[in-house]
Order: C-alpha cells, then sequence, then structure tokens
C-alpha cells in the first residue's frame, strides 16, 4: 500500500483521530490541551477569511467564535472526515469543502491565514502543497502549520518495538515535515518563519489504553506479537504506576 492509500484508509472517518484524541486527553499532563493552545497562537482580526487545511473532524473550532466579520473554510481531503466536521458543528460556522492541498480550489491571494495542522508530513509532493498555500495566502497574510518532532511518543514506540524485536515502518519513518526541519522548508516559501513549541508529556496507567493507541496508528498486521509488547509496557506500568512518556509537538507560524 502507498502513503497516500494508507492516508486514504487510516481517515477514510473519524474513529482512529477520535480514539487518539481521547487517549491524549486522558493521560497529557499539560491541562491547558492542545487544541486551546493552538487557538492562542492564531490571534485573528475582525473581518479576517480563513481556511483550515486537513480539518479532520472539526474538534477545533466547537466553541469557538471569531472575531466580527471573519469567515473560515473547514477543508479535508477525506470525505468522510469532512462529513464528521459538519455533523459536529453548527451550520453557520463555515464553508465546508472536500480540498486537496496540493491543488487548493480558490483563487490567488483569497485568504488572510490558513492553517495545516499534524498534516503535511502525510503530503506526497511538500513542494507544490507549500507552493500552493503560499499562492491562497494574500501578503502578509499568515500560515499555521502544527506538527510534532522525531522525539517524543512515536520515539517512545519504536524504542519499545526495537525492545521487542520488532520494528513496523510505520514507526522506522521520519515525519518529512517536523519540528527539526519545517522551519527550513517553510523558509523557501514564506518571508518570517518562527516556531512555538507546547510542553507536555503523557502519564498513562492503563496499559490497553496505550495499546489501543498504537493500533489506531498502524494497522494490525504491522505488529508481530501484540501480546508481547503489551507485556513490555505493562512490566513497565507495574514497576513505576505510571507509563511516562515524553511528547514532541509545536506550531510554526508563516507569514507570506
Amino acid at each position: 500500500m502507498n502513503e497516500t492509500e494508507a492516508v486514504k484508509r487510516q481517515y477514510a472517518d473519524d474513529a482512529n483521530l477520535a480514539l487518539r484524541s481521547r487517549f491524549h486527553k486522558q493521560y497529557s499532563t499539560n491541562k491547558q490541551g492542545l487544541i486551546p493552545w493552538m487557538r492562542e497562537q492564531y490571534r485573528f482580526q475582525t473581518q479576517e477569511s480563513v481556511l483550515e487545511l486537513g480539518c479532520g473532524n472539526g474538534a477545533q473550532w466547537e466553541g469557538v467564535s471569531l472575531p466580527s466579520g471573519c469567515t473560515l473554510v473547514l477543508s479535508d481531503f477525506s470525505p468522510g472526515m469532512l462529513q464528521t466536521a459538519q455533523q459536529r458543528l453548527p451550520e453557520d460556522i463555515a464553508e465546508f469543502r472536500v480540498i486537496d492541498i496540493q491543488n487548493i480550489s480558490f483563487t490567488d491571494g483569497a485568504f488572510d491565514a490558513v492553517i495545516a495542522n499534524f498534516m503535511l508530513y502525510h503530503v506526497p509532493d511538500m513542494d507544490k502543497a507549500l507552493a500552493e498555500v503560499q499562492r491562497v495566502l494574500k501578503p502578509g497574510g499568515r500560515f499555521f502549520a502544527a506538527t510534532n518532532g522525531s522525539g517524543g511518543l512515536h520515539a517512545f514506540i519504536r524504542g519499545a518495538l526495537r525492545h521487542c524485536g520488532m520494528e513496523p515502518a510505520a514507526f522506522a519513518q521520519s515525519h518529512s515535515f517536523r519540528l527539526q526541519n519545517g522551519g527550513d522548508i517553510l523558509c523557501r516559501y514564506f518571508s518570517r518563519v518562527e516556531r512555538a513549541d507546547y510542553i507536555d508529556s503523557l502519564a498513562v496507567t492503563n496499559t490497553q489504553d496505550l495499546i489501543g493507541w498504537v493500533k489506531s496508528t498502524i494497522p494490525g498486521s504491522g505488529i508481530a506479537d501484540w501480546t508481547r509488547l503489551y507485556d513490555h509496557f505493562e512490566t513497565i506500568r507495574a514497576a513505576d504506576g505510571v507509563i511516562a512518556i515524553p511528547k514532541e509537538c509545536g506550531m510554526f507560524i508563516a507569514q507570506k
């Protein structure tokens, strides 16, 4: 299965995303929450036009009141995911569209702000995608792109799999757009790029919940022995009372 087909299956609906969101909400040590923190970074002004690419299930817009005169377009590559967002959000909050970031169906300079959180590392042609984002932004417009780092939860899982004699490709690969390289990539398209880090970690007290997170992230066939992996995590939990896992994520804020 190629990367594009894998992403289509992974995000055909919001089941996997919703499970991972619940996991992070339950076990994250930073109680502010990632979504409220991301909202703080946007700082929208009145009369601004905003496009989100890869909006997922629309969770970050629940209960949000935009400044006066702002317009919002929520889009996703997955029709099923977009349908979920439409069902959970008020009808008048946004326009909903199926959009591929590599071919954004809007005119040049259509938006004051574009958002693409935790999705650029799935894009087959990064250069084409960022050129499209740059094109639809107004002069001085801002691009917000949250992503993970090369450490954190994924690195923790890779270490556990190696300990168990397994290393599925989904966790062996480095993200093509991450905290460590995202700034350099964005500088090719934007005049100014800043990075804000979200400080957090996980304190997992239920081993099966951690296994559930891993299962939601990769196909079941990618793990040779779930029992061995469970036993490894459970040994840590029994000894320490908690499975302590670092997290590494943040947001790039770029200006055209």
